[in-house]
């Protein structure tokens, strides 16, 4: 990209309130912008239950990641550098149709010593988390190909190697929950979405099509 220079000038803006009435008005079609919440609760069924637990095996994390407490907790090592590697992790279980949801807990945000050439690196990001769903035998690390879809902690979705701003942000402390709906019959179908700390953060986005109708693992990096 290029700089053109220009000759310097200015602009005087004079502030004038707003009457009540047009300023009420506009409030009000903010709010009705927002449009209704479709992801209901499921109603109770009567389904068999999963086959097998849902967790996080050593063949399906890279090896930075270390799973504990029965793949509940993922945890990245961070000495001699490694901080500035990206771990990944994908879940054992796809899922092909329906709608299901699951939820992280950023429970830990580490800013290990850099040494002496810290503040040559201060440009560095230190934290990222991504949460989203991949394909079986993809890349562990989320966003590296085409074959997955993501939300991540600085408000962006993640598909088709491109990221644009779409969510609220979030940090240590907040649960995150990443919601599939393959339900044809659904008007969100073929789309996920992100809630924080159970509330929508973002609007339902669409799936490349290159991941409809295929088995998607929940995946986390």
């Amino acid at each position: 990209s290029s700089l053109v220079a220009q000759e310097p000038h200015h602009i005087f803006l004079l502030a004038m309130a707003e009457p009540e009435a047009k300023k009420q008005k506009t409030e009000e079609t903010k709010e009705d912008a927002t449009p209704p919440e479709l992801e209901k609760d499921a109603k109770p069924t009567s389904a068999k239950p999963l086959r097998a637990d849902v967790g996080f095996e050593t063949s399906d994390c890279t090896l930075n990641v270390i799973p504990s407490l029965g793949g509940r907790v993922l945890m990245p090592l961070t000495d001699g550098g490694m901080q500035y590697l990206i771990g990944g992790a994908r879940a054992n279980l796809g899922i092909k149709k329906g709608r299901y949801l699951y939820e992280v807990k950023v429970v830990e945000a580490h800013n290990p010593s850099e040494g002496p050439q810290r503040s040559f690196r201060s440009s560095v990001a230190r934290n990222l988390v991504r949460v989203g769903f991949s394909l079986q035998g993809s890349s562990l690390l989320l966003g590296e190909t085409s074959d997955c879809v993501y939300f991540d902690n600085d408000g962006f979705y993640g598909a088709d190697q491109k990221r644009e701003s779409t969510s609220q942000r979030f940090q240590r402390d907040s649960t995150v929950a990443v919601l599939l709906n393959l339900d044809a019959s659904s008007t969100n179908a073929n789309t996920v979405s992100l809630f924080k700390d159970g509330v929508r953060a973002s609007q339902p986005q669409k799936l490349p099509q290159n991941l409809v109708g295929k088995p998607l693992f929940p995946h986390v990096s």
